[in-house]
């Protein structure tokens, strides 16, 4: 069996920052879940870890979602 990728979250940013350390890896802020909690990542080769910080994320993106059956040029005119 071959994995292509190996994602777990763990359960403090403390600990993602522990493992991204032991393992030369960088933390990237990857945006906010859906409780607005921001959202932190490290990947190292096929292994990502991520976790969620305990207060709302300060700089939230919005969350944008586009159909692929809409025309968009259709919806211009």
């Amino acid at each position: 069996m071959t994995r292509v990728c190996d994602i777990r979250e763990l359960p403090t940013v403390s600990e993602l920052r522990a493992w991204a350390d032991a393992h030369g890896a960088r933390i990237r802020h990857l945006g906010a879940d859906l409780e607005n909690h921001p959202v932190y990542g490290a990947t190292r080769g096929h292994v990502t870890r991520v976790a969620r910080g305990p207060r709302p994320d300060r700089h939230p993106h919005a969350l944008v979602w586009h159909s692929p059956l809409e025309n968009r040029e259709a919806t211009r005119e």
